[in-house]
């Protein structure tokens, strides 16, 4: 009887084997619990990718048809600050070379802050080289005025414009218009 005993003893599982499947459960189910974060992770940044492409796809209809007139906006204010447009707006017949060059100062600054809200939508190199565009105006302006006399009229003032302004060729004003030309 004895032996009946001993042989089923050693046939049934040692404590230790049945620890060592318990850890490899435990073990199994651990890793089952990463690959099913790591999925649901992945599923989660998926979903939010989508979803911000799908806003962003909405607000990009939404804002082109805001978007295209700003566009025309800075164009035009770009072409309305150009010196040869700004001297062609005043009337330089009876004044000083001091008040046109105040004038044509104001004017541009006008402009300048009148549409100073389309930068919104423009990207930021852009709109640089549109405050580039309007400082190279002003430069020509005040550099104008450094080449006729105290006593200078209006006159004297448009034409040294003119020259400066065929000499530099608006570049500043050009390449902000094709940057916004190229944007849209």
């Amino acid at each position: 009887m004895f032996s009946i005993f001993a042989s089923n003893y050693t046939n049934r599982p040692s404590i230790m084997q049945n620890l060592s499947l318990l850890f490899l459960a435990l073990a199994a189910f651990i890793l089952l619990l990463v690959l099913v974060n790591r999925m649901f992770t992945a599923w989660l940044q998926y979903k939010e990718r989508s979803w911000m492409f799908t806003i962003k796809a909405d607000n990009n209809k939404a804002m082109s048809s805001v978007r295209i007139p700003a566009y025309e906006r800075l164009v035009i204010m770009l072409e309305r600050i150009a010196p040869s447009s700004l001297v062609m707006r005043q009337s330089i017949a009876s004044v000083s070379a001091g008040s046109l060059q105040l004038e044509l100062i104001r004017s541009v600054r006008e402009e300048f802050e009148h549409n100073v809200s389309l930068q919104i939508y423009v990207s930021n190199e852009t709109w640089e080289l549109v405050k580039d565009a309007k400082e190279e105006v002003l430069e020509i302006i005040k550099e104008a005025y450094t080449r006729v006399t105290p006593v200078s009229n209006g006159m004297d003032l448009s034409r040294e414009i003119f020259k400066l302004e065929a000499a530099v060729g608006n570049a500043k004003i050009r390449k902000a218009i094709e940057s916004i030309k190229a944007e849209l």
